[in-house]
């Protein structure tokens, strides 16, 4: 409610008050007012120290906007709180004459005035604002200019009014005001910073322009010149660390290796040199192989470099796959049989000692073994095993068999044959067991029953239990030791390690334990991954080499099974598959590069391109959005040279063999990443600058001359109002 006065001059005012008695005080209070300041038109001259005083306070009011006339009134208020009077009246008297004598400082000293308003607008630059993390992004940075810009906004709110409504009223109006302002600063200075980007490339001789004027100081201060090189470094450096960002390491096997990084692109390629494996940036993640695929677009220098380096090493692949085995699983030599030959006779002599103790126990002729040897099988051996034992220039007699006079071995006197005597017996059922397994006693040359070998090889087993159950020393030497025909049936099985599975394998393992038949069956093995390696990369010299040996290791069971197989030789498999995964993802960069990527890799490299040339964005049909496609347009024609550099850069980049050279590049992107994100966070704490003053300098209401505050209109002690 309100009461309209009328003074004595005739003036209306409007009193905040519907008490006719207040209002009438407060019109009367009003007119003295009016008539003193009409006495005192002319006010007296301020001293030189109010002049300071004045000065100070405007510095403060600017420095916290709205805030200098509560400041000034303090002091007020506390005389009037020590000498018990009212604090109120006398704060407000203090705000009063607060602004009496700046409008008065304004009137006498304008240039001066002038001086305090900037040295206190300068001085609120230093306001605390707070901090976002180094390389935040840009949501980051606007919610944090929002939130500054609202701060100080509210404070600067809140310092304008007479009352708590007000006050309040005008601290969500600067609030918001200031938020404002502080969430659009970043996002704007960014995009001029993008846009003076662009510009250098769509305008003609903009680039050369600007490199220009910013080697004249470089030039005064004697430092390195910018060059057009170090530009197209810069730029490409931009270009591929946003690629080397994206993803995650291609670690094959099914799994998802770390988030790809500089650093852990890095480590992965020099995990993978490690190996034997030439790898390149390239290969180790997904957008590094689009981005490689993208970089051989095209017939320039960088593009042929690309495809040379790639056919360079997809030409040795091969070799390099063979190399893996020999590595991993051991040496592979040009002649298997003799390596074979060369290991038994280091066993036999290895063995000797052992055999020569069992064959020095006593023999016992067991029931068991007297049905053995009423057997073809063994009936069939024993001439064999005497001509084996005069071809080695050594007395059957000594072992004990019995001769007749015509030097021939008597079948009925197998009772004296001592445990060596009968060790060469089975020697020799093994061997007829092999012959009667030979391609030419067959029908069309393969083999087609395999009875006969299944019971001679049977009998002999039987037979060698019986001798190594009453003799230790026997038992002992067979257990550490395959003879000659162990060591090459292993051999020949390791051959067939294509065709046989794991748990075909781990037979073969429990049927040969001896660590010299397991080398046998390892060389076997090899041999025929090696071999294969060999033959598969000259008749298919685009194929995955790598790929093939892997199928040729099977499944998880027979991976273990080969692995047991080589007890000295501990994760074998595991280290080659390892080579073969990182050989494999080579090829298939190689594979990219000849068929070129999808187009939607493609593209997104080309957004990547252009993001780190400036190029502006703006995803609609909008006239601002076509002009902005046509000037895109115009800029990739007149960057089509600044393009081609920064292409040919990346692709020295993904595919550097040297390590060394490959971590300066890196370090290089690195640097240039750093300082793009210590720019980027000194451009956003100096757009929070205008931020802090622009928010606390917002328009606000000016006092109102009558307050709705009932107690600013009480008396005061001298009886003015």
């Amino acid at each position: 409610m309100s009461t309209t006065i009328r003074l004595p001059n005739g003036q209306e005012v409007e009193i905040q008050t519907d008490d006719p008695k207040a209002a009438a005080r407060a019109a009367r209070g009003y007119w003295q007012r009016q008539a003193t300041s009409q006495r005192q038109s002319t006010p007296k001259p301020r001293t030189g120290w109010q002049t300071a005083g004045d000065f100070l306070g405007d510095t403060i009011d600017n420095l916290i906007p709205n805030f200098g006339d509560e400041i000034a009134a303090i002091p007020d208020a506390a005389r009037a709180a020590v000498k018990g009077q009212p604090v109120g009246e006398a704060f407000n008297r203090g705000r009063r004459e607060f602004r009496q004598h700046q409008a008065q400082y304004d009137k006498e000293h304008p240039a001066l005035a002038w001086g305090s308003t900037l040295t206190g607008l300068g001085a609120s630059l230093a306001l605390p604002a707070g901090r976002v993390a180094s390389g935040a992004g840009m949501a980051a940075k606007l919610l944090h200019g929002a939130a500054v810009g609202a701060l100080y906004g509210g404070v600067a709110g809140a310092g304008e009014g007479d009352s708590l409504g007000e006050r309040a009223n005008n601290a969500a109006t600067g609030a918001l005001a200031g938020g404002a302002l502080g969430g659009a600063m970043t996002p704007a200075t960014a995009g001029l910073v993008r846009a003076g980007r662009f510009a250098r490339q769509a305008i003609p001789g903009a680039d050369g322009a600007v490199r220009g004027l910013a080697n004249v100081p470089r030039s005064v201060m004697r430092k390195a010149r910018i060059t057009r090189e170090a530009d197209r470094q810069t730029q490409s450096a931009r270009f591929m660390n946003t690629r080397m960002n994206q993803g995650h390491i291609a670690t094959g096997f099914g799994q998802q290796g770390a988030a790809a990084t500089p650093d852990t692109l890095m480590a992965e390629v020099q995990r993978r040199q490690a190996l034997g494996v030439p790898a390149y940036l390239g290969d180790v993640s997904d957008a590094m192989r689009t981005t490689t695929s993208w970089a051989s677009r095209g017939e320039g220098p960088g593009q042929r470099m690309v495809k040379a380096s790639l056919d360079r090493r997809k030409s040795e692949e091969a070799a390099r796959v063979r190399g893996h085995i020999v590595d991993q699983l051991g040496p592979v030599s040009v002649d298997p049989v003799r390596q074979v030959q060369q290991y038994s006779e280091r066993a036999r002599q290895e063995a000797g000692p052992m055999y020569a103790e069992a064959y020095a126990q006593p023999m016992v002729l067991t029931p068991e073994m007297r049905g053995i040897i009423r057997t073809p099988a063994f009936q069939d051996a024993v001439p064999n095993a005497v001509r084996n034992i005069r071809n080695a220039q050594r007395d059957p007699e000594a072992m004990g068999f019995v001769m007749g006079r015509d030097g021939q071995f008597l079948p009925d006197q197998h009772q004296f044959l001592s445990t060596e005597g009968f060790d060469q017996v089975i020697r020799a059922m093994r061997d007829n067991a092999e012959r009667s397994m030979e391609p030419s006693r067959f029908p069309g040359g393969r083999p087609t029953n395999t009875t006969d070998s299944v019971h001679i090889n049977a009998r002999a087993g039987d037979l060698r239990d019986q001798l190594a159950a009453q003799n230790g020393a026997y038992r002992a030497a067979q257990a550490t030791y395959a003879d000659a025909m162990g060591m090459r049936d292993a051999f020949e099985n390791g051959q067939d390690i294509r065709s046989l599975t794991g748990p075909e394998i781990a037979a073969q393992a429990r049927s040969a334990p001896q660590a010299n038949a397991r080398d046998a069956w390892s060389i076997g093995a090899r041999t025929t991954m090696a071999n294969r390696a060999s033959e598969y990369g000259t008749n298919h010299p685009t194929g995955d080499t790598a790929a093939d040996i892997r199928r040729m290791l099977g499944d998880e069971s027979k991976q273990a099974a080969i692995q047991a197989m080589m007890p000295d030789r501990p994760n074998a498999i595991a280290g080659l598959q390892e080579r073969l995964e990182a050989e494999r993802q080579g090829n298939i960069l190689w594979k990219d590069v000849q068929g070129n990527s999808k187009t939607a890799e493609r593209q997104q490299s080309d957004k990547d391109m252009d993001q780190a040339l400036g190029t502006m964005e703006i995803p609609s049909m909008t006239p601002t959005a076509l002009a902005t496609k046509a000037a895109n347009l115009m800029a990739a024609g007149v960057s089509k040279g600044i393009r081609q550099d920064v292409k040919d850069h990346v692709a020295r980049i993904v595919t550097e063999g040297d390590p060394h050279r490959l971590q300066a590049l890196i370090n290089e992107v690195t640097a240039v990443a750093e300082r793009d994100r210590t720019f980027a966070d000194r451009l956003h704490r100096a757009g929070l600058l205008p931020t802090k003053v622009g928010a606390m300098n917002s328009e606000a209401p000016e006092p109102r001359q009558f307050s709705s505050n009932p107690d600013f209109y009480r008396p005061d002690e001298d009886g003015g109002y």
